[in-house]
């Protein structure tokens, strides 16, 4: 009889291909017993599989132990190897790490997104996620060389791999390993991933709503364009002169924090050093412009003509604001030069204007004048804008998303505004696209506060966001950050679904119980300082009074008091923004 898929060959690999194939239920192996089929294939046997544009190079038995680059593997694992390659340019190296024994599996599997320009597997995260039970999967994204622009340059096609495709690819490779190795898909699939991870798990949920049943998406970088030029744009306004110092020193900018905390700190009634709602604080920087002759505790016209460009955000070539700035109290965590450093500024020239020689000078770029150009020129690739989550709502998909408020890489506003876009798409789905439009153009900040009331029981029936005081971009600031995945694992007697955002997406996902809060912790050498509730935006945690203001258990969710501020026109243009492209899904292959 000739092979066929159901009838192939004998071997392993003829084992593997019956089993992805769907043939398991009626085996023909020559030789082989009905019940051996579905048995879990041995680890070495899954070399050679291939699924869509993936193809399986090696899979090795690692004892738990050290593995190499100096990660720690707390269990024995089937490590899968393997390369995609969706373009003749393309070569996405990837690891899926399944546990060794089926006892240890939970049933879930999880892909690691990645941060910056990844150019490297994320074999820690990996090994976190391992250890909890899961099949984990990761990938260098389709190039190597960490945050240097370089790949970039010539290579439309890896860029693509990076911005879009890399991650579908990868996880249908890890649910086909999956399924082979086990002899059963995986129960659950998730993805988690925070700055360009959570711009990859935005991605994730606009143009592959099929791939995941629940997302964590940390600090998102989804509105890609308009992050980029924010980050060139702060540069610009804080290194004005590339090479020479800030204008801004580390310890100015600590100073303007300080005094904005003295003023903000007690606003919602607790002295604890954190700023528990930034929107609310009124502090203004001109209280501290020099007098006479300049001090530590002053700060030069130049200085705070810099401090309130940064603070403002891109101004649109009409006066008006394009995209928001850092909050006030955010300061001691600005990052002066920060897209020339990363090489973020260089990808403009790389990609966009695809400049080789001479080297690309960031100051060169008028951020004001360039912006619809450059914005325009990465949207299909690495947008991901869209509110329209109908179909990954449909499905049943959780999406758990996470923003510090003293974020001075991915403006945070930009979370809750995506938030707002997600109830207006709710209010206006039923329209006619002119009407649509209409209606988005015509938005008001009343318009916003009132689906905010009316829709936003429904978005919260699959978006959750969670907005962390003095927490800066992916964890770090001084505010508790651990919160799980991309932003810091809790300490292991606190890995649970309370405190670990991929853990409460999981009991969400699995037990329809939602996430009401998420308890944050902060650790110092290892040792738990403080923890304290993360409530569902916009409710924010409030003091009950009495005991440690350190204990979480002290705090309750309550809504935002009367001084809440409404949306500002910067806000409002971040969600017209996010409504004009519910559209811009952009390829998926």
């Amino acid at each position: 009889m000739r092979p066929t898929p159901c009838h192939p060959a004998a071997g392993a690999a003829a084992l593997a291909a019956l089993l992805l194939a769907g043939c398991a239920d009626r085996p023909t192996l020559p030789g082989a017993a009905a019940a051996s089929a579905a048995a879990p294939l041995r680890c070495q046997a899954l070399s050679g599989i291939a699924s869509d544009s993936a193809t399986v190079t090696t899979a090795t038995v690692v004892a738990a132990g050290t593995l190499d680059n100096g990660v720690a593997v707390g269990v024995d694992i089937c490590r899968v190897q393997g390369v995609a390659r969706p373009s003749a340019d393309s070569t996405i190296h990837f690891e899926v790490w399944l546990p060794a024994k089926a006892e240890a599996w939970s049933g879930r599997l999880k892909t690691d997104g990645t941060g910056g320009y990844a150019g490297v597997t994320p074999l820690a995260r990996m090994a976190a996620d391992v250890a909890q039970g899961f099949v984990v999967a990761g990938s260098d994204m389709g190039h190597s060389g960490g945050e240097s622009a370089d790949w970039t340059l010539g290579h439309p096609e890896r860029v693509k791999d990076w911005g879009y495709r890399a991650h579908y690819f990868v996880t249908t490779a890890a649910k086909a390993v999956t399924q082979a190795y086990y002899g059963r898909p995986a129960a659950k699939a998730y993805f988690e991933g925070c700055s360009n991870g959570g711009r990859q798990a935005m991605m994730m949920a606009q143009r592959y709503p099929d791939l995941f049943d629940g997302i964590v998406a940390g600090a998102p970088s989804q509105f890609y364009g308009d992050t980029l030029l924010s980050l060139i744009w702060t540069g610009h306004s804080q290194v004005p002169v590339l090479g020479q110092p800030p204008v801004l020193s580390a310890a100015k900018r600590q100073m303007i924090s300080a005094r904005a905390h003295a003023v903000c700190d007690a606003q919602d009634g607790l002295l604890d050093q954190q700023i528990t709602n930034p929107r609310a604080c009124s502090f203004d920087p001109a209280v501290l412009l020099c007098t006479g002759a300049e001090t530590p505790d002053c700060l030069t016209t130049e200085q705070l003509r810099t401090a309130r460009a940064v603070y403002r955000g891109i101004p649109a070539t009409d006066g008006g604001q394009r995209w928001n700035g850092p909050v006030v109290g955010s300061e001691a965590d600005w990052i002066p030069a920060f897209a020339d450093n990363g090489g973020y500024a260089v990808f403009v020239g790389h990609f966009v204007d695809a400049v080789q020689t001479p080297p690309f000078v960031p100051r060169s770029l008028d951020v004001v004048a360039d912006y619809d150009r450059i914005k325009s020129a990465v949207a299909p690739f690495m947008t991901a804008p869209s509110p329209d989550l109908s179909r990954f709502k449909a499905r049943g998909g959780k999406l758990i998303q996470y923003h510090g408020w003293h974020d001075a890489v991915v403006a945070p506003h930009s979370s809750p505004n995506y938030g707002h876009a997600l109830a207006q798409f709710e209010r206006l789905k039923g329209l006619a696209p002119a009407d649509f439009d209409a209606a988005v153009e015509r938005l008001s900040a009343a318009d916003v506060a009132a689906a905010a009331q009316a829709q936003g029981p429904e978005v919260q029936r699959y978006h959750r966001l969670f907005m962390l005081p003095n927490v800066a971009h992916c964890g770090g600031g001084s505010g508790p950050s651990n919160i799980g995945g991309g932003s810091g694992d809790p300490p292991a007697a606190y890995l649970d679904a309370d405190h670990d955002a991929v853990l409460a997406l999981a009991r969400w996902v699995e037990q329809g119980v939602a996430p009401q809060a998420l308890i944050a912790t902060t650790l110092k050498d290892g040792a738990v300082t403080r923890q304290r509730p993360v409530c569902v935006y916009p409710n924010q945690a409030r003091y009950n009074g009495s005991g440690s203001i350190d204990l979480a258990h002290n705090f309750r969710c309550v809504a935002p008091g009367p001084e809440q501020p409404g949306v500002s026109a910067a806000d409002l243009n971040q969600i017209r923004n996010a409504l004009r492209q519910r559209a811009a899904l952009g390829p998926v292959r």
